[in-house]
């Protein structure tokens, strides 16, 4: 894989104006911003595999319990708690 990419003018002049106000330099703005979005991409997985976890254990509730403990945290009635 190549460690060269080509980014759009607009991203690039937006990257040198980032950088002239700061101490950073646009590659490091770059690797910081992949960085930061692989770390979340590898969460999110994480999470979304977590979640099917659950539902294959069948820890899960129904929607309509799941109401039921929002009102009763919250004190609001079931009239004024109403799904679409």
């Amino acid at each position: 894989m190549s460690s060269a990419i080509t980014l759009p003018q607009t991203l690039i002049k937006r990257l040198e104006k980032i950088s002239t106000g700061t101490r950073h330099t646009p590659e490091s703005i770059v690797k910081q911003a992949v960085k930061d979005r692989l770390d979340y991409e590898e969460w999110k997985l994480e999470q979304i595999d977590a979640g099917l976890a659950d539902i294959k254990a069948g820890r899960v509730i129904s929607h309509e319990e799941m109401l039921a403990r929002i009102e009763r945290k919250i004190g609001v009635s079931g009239a004024r708690l109403q799904t679409t």
